[in-house]
């Protein structure tokens, strides 16, 4: 009996004496359910392909581990064992900083800017000397006994010829200014200010638009400007490719101790991760209210294959059926109404995200992004939960549909097998 209701419900929906207008309605639900699935799995790959274009960009940006003070801004240099640090099973690099809001200063024009002052081996973790990394310039803060500096795109405007130049050595030196923190004279106040020069080296390109106002500079350069001699802020470090970040993190904090903090790439960035995160499961509950919408279209196709099947379900009864075989029958025809609904969506929403991948015919607005296509990235986990939201939703409407139309039988008395 339990093989039989499946082949009753399609038998329902593609017999030739069903009712034009039961068929059209039918095919109508799947449409509208299939257009709204294609649209979840369209708009979830986009959600993913941002996801991944920001995880490319804090890659470029920013280090895989921070290590820095538990408490306050900067801590004594020689109160954390560098060496001890690279010994740590999973890390390959790792690069002391110095860190300050400064002002910036060129040919009349200021900009509010932070200053951060890099070792020698920086790049080796934080990988912004690569060509395509660079606007235009180069990354050397140090040139002989002078040392340079590379900035944000934000603090290239304040050359106001760089556009134009796009290069270093036509421009001014950049004057840098911070407070003191030695105890100055208040019948001085011009004293609290401590400033220097520095050349420009360099601009960072489109992709690090998190470093927009930052100025880089050497170590020693930037302790001294900011009265930090001796003083660091924190510590970057480069985790081996492939290794469980997390693992490293925890052995990383056993290494430098409690009055240290070690922070992952995601910790730097949860605000921007959760508010993409966030915007992607609200997209998706607002379509998976368009799809409950269009899934309640079976609603009204059932009602009227319920009212025609009258006398079959009067002749199953009359065999001995049980309501709930009855039941089953046209709960399956709802399933099968919303299922290909879900097929035609899925596929459809497939192709179209392949199409965008391989061809890219949908472009970005504008010309400030940083891919020239709209980026587009299939989950398959996405796709699954699409499938059985959409479903759910369906077998709910289906099933409180026919337990209040199919009819109870009449002779209560009857035999039922």
């Amino acid at each position: 009996m339990k093989n039989l209701a499946p082949l009753f419900a399609r038998r329902y929906l593609r017999s030739a004496r069903s009712l034009s207008v039961i068929n059209t309605t039918a095919t109508v639900s799947s449409v509208a359910i299939g257009v709204a699935v294609a649209a979840m799995v369209i708009l979830m790959s986009v959600y993913n392909g941002f996801d991944g274009l920001l995880q490319q960009i804090t890659n470029t940006t920013e280090p895989d581990l921070v290590v820095a003070p538990a408490r306050g801004k900067s801590f004594e240099a020689e109160s954390l064992n560098m060496e001890g640090i690279v010994a740590v099973e999973g890390v390959v690099a790792a690069s002391p900083y110095v860190e300050e809001s400064v002002m910036a200063e060129y040919r009349g024009r200021q900009m509010v800017a932070t200053l951060r002052g890099v070792g020698g081996n920086y790049t080796d973790v934080v990988p912004l000397s690569s060509p395509e990394v660079m606007w235009y310039g180069e990354w050397k803060l140090t040139h002989g006994d002078f040392r340079r500096a590379v900035v944000g795109r934000d603090i290239d405007n304040i050359f106001g010829d760089g556009y134009s130049a796009k290069n270093p050595s036509a421009h001014d030196m950049l004057t840098l200014h911070a407070l003191r923190r030695e105890n100055i004279s208040p019948l001085v106040p011009m004293a609290a200010i401590k400033s220097k020069r520095v050349r420009h080296a360099g601009t960072l390109g489109e992709g690090t638009t998190s470093l927009g106002s930052h100025i880089f500079t050497s170590l020693d350069w930037a302790q001294e400007l900011l009265s930090l001699e001796g003083r660091l802020s924190g510590v970057v470090v480069d985790a081996e490719e492939g290794a469980k970040l997390s693992r490293v993190k925890r052995n990383l904090q056993a290494a430098v101790g409690d009055n240290f903090s070690v922070k992952s790439r995601y910790e730097l960035n949860e605000a921007v991760y959760k508010a993409t995160k966030a915007e992607k499961w609200a997209i998706f509950f607002i379509l998976l209210l368009v799809t409950i919408i269009a899934a309640a279209t079976i609603v009204g196709s059932l009602v009227m294959l319920v009212g025609e099947k009258q006398n079959d379900i009067a002749t199953l009864y009359s065999m001995g059926a049980r309501r709930s075989f009855v039941a089953r029958v046209f709960t399956l025809a709802g399933l099968f109404i919303g299922g290909r609904g879900v097929v035609g969506g899925v596929l459809g929403g497939v192709v179209v995200c392949l199409v965008q991948i391989c061809f890219g015919v949908v472009k970005m607005p504008g010309s400030t992004f940083l891919v020239e296509n709209y980026p587009v990235e299939i989950a398959a986990g996405d796709i699954i939960g699409i499938v059985v939201a959409v479903m759910a939703v369906t077998w709910l409407l289906t099933n409180f549909t026919i337990s209040r139309m199919v009819p109870r039988v009449s002779k209560p008395n009857e035999a039922r097998i």
